[in-house]
């Protein structure tokens, strides 16, 4: 049974990823990867990987959660090292929790690597600070999107 990574792949420029994350994506035997995730930041796995869309876009066509998380089950049960690469960072709006239960789940090994979420590379591209002494103390951040049947 494989290992899988769940990897940030950063806000879009294929030279954000983290070096971990880079480090493993060229391990990959498998990459199921985001709509966000930027075309050239494939080409950091190696030529025999597989490389499977699995990408959501609002009011678009999309993969659902469901088969994204078998699809992890069932490529770690059959490949060494499976990486689930997500644009920004997997734990903030990504879904990563209903992975992390799939996996758990199905006594798949995993492990989270971190990535820059687009909220903080964009105050950098503004040069705005997200926070700011005597001013700003805190970030809130917030999403639109609700799961199916949720209020």
């Amino acid at each position: 049974m494989g290992k899988v990574y769940l990897i940030g792949a950063g806000p879009g420029a294929a030279d954000l990823i983290t070096v971990r994350g880079a480090r493993l994506l060229g391990v990959a035997d498998v990459v199921l990867h985001d709509a966000l995730v930027e075309p050239a930041m494939l080409e950091l796995a190696p030529a025999h990987a597989k490389r499977v869309a699995v990408g959501k876009r609002c009011w678009k066509p999309s993969t659902t959660q469901r088969f994204i998380d078998a699809k992890l089950v069932e490529t770690a049960r059959e490949y060494d090292v499976v990486v689930r690469l997500k644009g920004g960072d997997p734990m903030l709006f990504g879904r990563t929790d209903e992975e992390m239960r799939a996996l758990e789940a199905a006594g798949i090994e995993y492990e989270i690597v971190p990535g820059i979420t687009a909220a903080v590379a964009s105050a950098a591209a503004l040069r705005r600070p997200l926070t700011l002494r005597g001013v700003a103390r805190g970030v809130a951040l917030a999403t639109c999107s609700r799961a199916p049947g949720s209020a």
